[in-house]
């Protein structure tokens, strides 16, 4: 059986923070880790501030690696940093663990 981690890892100059959130499918995690990407680019965040182009690629002195494998057999990740302050980056990750 497995169980499904979305973990949202952020950081900025003077704060910093983990949250977890645990799922019993794959949808329903996928629907998070995508939700959360929605909402760090609101301007809600320091990610909110950044222009993307029309490939979905943040324009400027940014570091950014994503993978959206929607299959279900995969993790996936959204992990950008800023080049000019490496305190701020915000990473989310799609887990799967298995239980026992």
């Amino acid at each position: 059986m497995n169980v499904y981690i979305v973990q949202l890892d952020w950081s900025t100059t003077d704060c910093e923070d983990t949250d977890l959130f645990v799922y019993d499918t794959y949808d329903k995690a996928y629907n998070k880790f995508k939700e959360l990407i929605a909402e760090e680019k609101s301007i809600n965040s320091w990610v909110g501030d950044i222009e993307w182009d029309d490939e979905g690629q943040p324009i400027g002195q940014y570091e950014f690696w994503c993978n959206y494998d929607n299959s279900g057999e995969s993790e996936v990740y959204w992990h950008i940093t800023d080049q000019y302050d490496w305190y701020r980056h915000t990473f989310i990750d799609l887990l799967i663990k298995e239980v026992m």
